[in-house]
């Protein structure tokens, strides 16, 4: 598989180390030259220095027909142009990019984009799932603590958050 990664910072360090084992070539495009310098002393992938989101770039980038795209710039519009392009000029058929906002996850699908994925989302999906699977247990157990500390099930929701926050600031143990 041959994977392109735009944009991004501690994300795209990680995933051309991940990648580095399975996919056959990993390129990475970023418009920050140091961050570019960085990347290419820490991992064997192929580096470019440049807009991710102009099609000169990904053209000379050598990226045409590449199996997936990653865009992972901060800003949803780019993360959209880069997949467009990579579509449309590049025979890229696999689209996935990180938005912030995560009422454009919808719309992205709708335009193509094969995933989407919301960091926001996905992190408001992770603590409900911990709140409702600690629902049952003491919050202070919750967080690690004990004894006096702990507050009940029985309170209500407001309240055992409220109180674990005040009491958190008392440092009482």
């Amino acid at each position: 598989m041959r994977v392109a990664l735009v944009g991004g910072r501690s994300r795209t360090d990680y995933l051309m180390a991940t990648l580095a084992e399975s996919a056959e070539e990993v390129v990475a495009i970023n418009s920050d030259r140091a961050f570019c310098e960085y990347l290419a002393s820490r991992h064997d992938g192929t580096v470019v220095w440049g807009d991710g989101t102009k099609r000169e770039v990904l053209e000379e980038a050598g990226i045409a027909g590449f199996d997936v795209i990653v865009a992972l710039t901060g800003y949803d519009a780019d993360n959209l142009a880069v997949c467009q392009v990579a579509n449309h000029f590049l025979g890229i058929r696999r689209l996935l990019c990180i938005v912030a906002n995560p009422e454009n996850v919808g719309l992205f699908r709708q335009l193509g984009v094969t995933a989407a994925i919301s960091g926001t989302a996905t992190l408001a999906q992770a603590i409900q799932a911990a709140l409702n699977e600690a629902s049952q247990e003491p919050i202070g157990t919750m967080l690690g603590q004990t004894g006096p500390m702990a507050l009940y099930d029985d309170e209500a929701p407001t309240e055992r958050l409220l109180g674990s926050w005040h009491l958190l600031g008392k440092g009482r143990a």
